[in-house]
């Protein structure tokens, strides 16, 4: 079985694009470049797998695979890269959120349920 969070093998740019598009748009942000992710933290699209930015991020498993199962749009969203703390029940633990237009590490960790 494969464990729920990022996926570590090369997807197209459109299976990219497709999960980059799952991302919560925010009024007066262009959504091309701007999204927040499950956790309300800013991702910015060019930022793909880069983990020496506030805002890179990653496409994320929401919930695990079995042997049988393969990735689909619907089982992927987009995270900002701190933020693929998975318990077993596919819950994500906020390390990262957002106050304004920047992200933040709050100081109580909040959970999100897929």
């Amino acid at each position: 079985m494969q464990k729920a969070g990022p996926i570590d093998t090369q997807l197209s740019p459109d299976i990219i694009w497709d999960v980059w598009s799952k991302g919560e748009i925010f009024a007066g942000n262009d959504p091309v470049l701007w999204r927040r992710d499950t956790c309300g933290a800013w991702i910015f699209r060019s930022h793909y797998k880069r983990k020496d930015s506030e805002y890179g991020w990653v496409v994320d498993r929401i919930n695990s695979l079995t042997d049988e199962d393969v990735d689909t749009i619907s089982n992927l969203r987009p995270v900002q890269w701190e933020n693929v703390v998975h318990k077993t029940d596919g819950t994500v633990e906020c390390r990262v959120t957002s106050t304004g237009i920047h992200n933040d590490k709050p100081s109580t960790l909040k959970m999100v349920q897929p």
